[in-house]
C-alpha cells in the first residue's frame, strides 16, 4: 500500500504523531511518502529514512488557500497514492477541496479549529461549517478523543464518516525497569521534581505554570522542556525554583520525563495531548486541567489529579499536597493505564483497519 501523510508543520505533538505512524508503516512493508511545507519544518525532528518528503508551500491567507490546494492536488495525483492521510485543519482544507476518484483520504483534525478558546464565535462557526462541508469528501474522519467526537456531533459533522482511533505510542522501557526508577527515586531526599512539556503559550497553559510559581512550597521544583512559538507567554527568569532546559529531542524527552516524579499538563484544549501518554509509559502522576480530552486520560486519584479550577493557585496547592509515596502508587497506576489503553500495538493496528475498511 502506497500511503502519504500531508501535514503543514514538523513540530510539535503532530510531528511525533506522524512520525510514529510512518515508522511502523515503512517497516511494515507499505510506501510512505510525507508531504510537508519545508519553511515549517524542524530539520533535526525528521529522520526520512525509508520514506520520500514531497515539499509544499502553505498558506493561511484567505486569498492564498485556493492555489495551494491546486497545487497539493496536483502532488497528490501524481504519486498515484493508495491512501491520503491529512493532519490537522489546513492540510484537510487544502486536500479536500480537490476531488479523487482513486485515492482514499483519511483526516485527523488534531484538535478541532472550531474547539479553540481564544478565537471569536463566529469564527469558530466558520471554522464548524467549513469542516461540515467538507466532510463528505474523505472516506473516514479519525477523532483522537471523545471530546471531538461530541464536538463533531454538536455541529453534525457526517456522523457515519466520524471514528474514534485513540493514540497509542511504542513501549520504550519495560513495565518491571520503569518501577524500579521509581522505587529507586523514592529514596532519595524528598524533593518533588515536577515536569511541563511543550509549547510555552496560552493554548497549553504555561502561564498557569508561571502564575503557579510565588505559591510553591520549598519542596517543590519545576523543570520546563519546550519553547515559546508565536503568541508564547512570557517567562520567568529569576525564580529559583523552575528551571528551562529548552527543546528536547524525542530520546531525551523520553529520558528527562523519567527523572520527574510528576508531569503536568494545564492544557485549555487538546484533540488528544501525547505528553500524558508519554508520561504514563514514563510511570509518572499527571496533574492536568480538566478541560478537552484531558479527562479521558487521567483518573482522579488513580493515575493522577486534575485541576477543580485552571489556575496557579489550584495548580500549587495539588502539587504541595503531593507526597513521594503517592507518586510512586500512582506512577504505578500511569503505567497500567498505558499498558491497557494507549500501547502503539493497539493504535496501528485500529488505524490500519480504518485505512482498509475506508
Amino acid at each position: 500500500m502506497k500511503i502519504v501523510h500531508v501535514v503543514e508543520a514538523w513540530t510539535g505533538g503532530i510531528a511525533s504523531y506522524v512520525a510514529a505512524l510512518m515508522s511502523e508503516q515503512s517497516s511494515g512493508g507499505h510506501e510512505v511518502v510525507l508531504v510537508c511545507d519545508p519553511a515549517r519544518m524542524d530539520i533535526s525532528r525528521l529522520d526520512a529514512d525509508g520514506f520520500q518528503v514531497v515539499p509544499y508551500r502553505s498558506s493561511r491567507n484567505p486569498f492564498r488557500i485556493l492555489p495551494v490546494a491546486r497545487r497539493m492536488g496536483e502532488i497528490i495525483r501524481s504519486l498515484n497514492a493508495d491512501v491520503v492521510h491529512c493532519h490537522s485543519s489546513y492540510p484537510g482544507f487544502y486536500v479536500r477541496l480537490n476531488r479523487f476518484e482513486d485515492e482514499r483520504v483519511l483526516y485527523t483534525p488534531h484538535a478541532w479549529a472550531f474547539m479553540k478558546k481564544d478565537i471569536s464565535r463566529v469564527t469558530a462557526f466558520v471554522f464548524a461549517s467549513m469542516e461540515k462541508w467538507l466532510a463528505p469528501r474523505c472516506a473516514r474522519i479519525l477523532c483522537m478523543s471523545f471530546d471531538e467526537v461530541r464536538a463533531a456531533r454538536k455541529y453534525r459533522i457526517a456522523p457515519e464518516k466520524v471514528e474514534l482511533v485513540y493514540t497509542g505510542i511504542p513501549t520504550d522501557i519495560p513495565a518491571h525497569r520503569a518501577e524500579e526508577e521509581r522505587h529507586a527515586r523514592s529514596h532519595r531526599e524528598k524533593h518533588i521534581d515536577v515536569g511541563y512539556f511543550g509549547r510555552l503559550d496560552y493554548q497549553k497553559g504555561f502561564d498557569i505554570i508561571v502564575d503557579a510559581l510565588p505559591l510553591l512550597e520549598d519542596h517543590v521544583h519545576v523543570h520546563v522542556f519546550g519553547t515559546a512559538v508565536r503568541g508564547g507567554v512570557a517567562i520567568s527568569g529569576n525564580d529559583t525554583r523552575i528551571n528551562y532546559h529548552g527543546w528536547l529531542s524525542p530520546e531525551e524527552t523520553g529520558d528527562a520525563m523519567r527523572r520527574m516524579d510528576v508531569i503536568v499538563v494545564p492544557s485549555r484544549w487538546e484533540g488528544l495531548a501525547l505528553v500524558p501518554i508519554e508520561a504514563m509509559r514514563a510511570g509518572k502522576v499527571l496533574v492536568v486541567s480538566s478541560e478537552s480530552s484531558l479527562p479521558e486520560q487521567v483518573i482522579h486519584g488513580y493515575n493522577g489529579l486534575m485541576l477543580r479550577q485552571l489556575t496557579g493557585a489550584c495548580l500549587a496547592e495539588q502539587l504541595n499536597a503531593l507526597s513521594i509515596d503517592e507518586c510512586r502508587r500512582m506512577g504505578a497506576n500511569s503505567r497500567h493505564v498505558f499498558d491497557q489503553a494507549f500501547n502503539a500495538d493497539k493504535f496501528f493496528k485500529s488505524l490500519m483497519n480504518c485505512y482498509e475498511k475506508s
